[in-house]
């Protein structure tokens, strides 16, 4: 493999699992850092009360911790999961599960809009995109969001010097928040470097921010690694 070229990822920590490529190499900065949260009796508490019987995931790590401490106070609830990754948490303890074509907040709206009626619950984290609950609050349906994990943004992370090599190609974003965390750490000049998203989202926020994004994925890391590779193979 030659690896004389890299293209940057800015994967979680916890997140981050590498992915076999033939021509680039994969170095993984990340800009954000996830920190579980401990058991809320409050949130609990609520969950027993309310009953929600649509609960929507976002991510695979808030999956995890709603299973790891939630699951039990819920009354066999409907799952929505943003894609199949976090659909394969959830498959782990149950079979109601459905993930839009559209692997992003926009698909998970498409599917709510035929739960309307329901008690909706959001198990998301701190720093979560206002899309979901902007559009079912203007459009006064009931919902419930928790927040049950924190994302943090680091510093000193060493993007900059990193980018800015002759041997980096461009940068694979995961996030809207790391898209967020790139310009601080890096501006707005990034000369000829290339920009991948992994979906519509986090693509609407590089944009909003100037940088142009030359592909955005289907919010699959692995997938995208692996396009990103072959159609640097030359």
């Amino acid at each position: 493999m030659d690896t004389s070229k890299f293209i940057i990822t800015t994967r979680p920590e916890i997140k981050f699992k590498p992915v076999e490529t033939e021509c680039i190499g994969v170095l993984n900065i990340p800009l954000t850092d996830i920190r579980l949260s401990d058991f809320d009796k409050k949130i609990a508490d609520e969950i027993a009360e309310e009953k929600p019987n649509v609960i929507v995931l976002t991510s695979s790590v808030g999956a995890s911790e709603f299973f790891k401490h939630y699951y039990k106070y819920t009354e066999n609830p409907y799952f929505i999961a943003i894609g199949e990754k976090t659909a394969e948490v959830i498959g782990k303890y149950t079979g109601n599960i459905e993930v839009p074509t559209s692997k992003d907040s926009y698909g998970v709206l498409e599917i709510l809009s035929e739960h309307s009626h329901g008690n909706i619950a959001l198990f998301r984290s701190n720093e979560s995109n206002n899309i979901i609950r902007d559009s079912l609050s203007r459009r006064g349906i009931k919902y419930h969001e928790y927040y049950i994990y924190k994302v943090l943004k680091l510093e000193n992370t060493g993007l900059k010097a990193n980018f800015l090599s002759e041997k980096c190609i461009g940068i694979f974003i995961t996030s809207s928040m790391e898209a967020k965390a790139f310009k601080d750490h890096v501006g707005i000049s990034t000369g000829n470097k290339k920009f991948y998203s992994i979906g519509k989202t986090t693509t609407e926020t590089l944009e909003s921010m100037g940088y142009r994004v030359c592909a955005t994925g289907k919010s699959d890391f692995e997938s995208m690694i692996k396009y990103i590779d072959k159609i640097n193979c030359q």
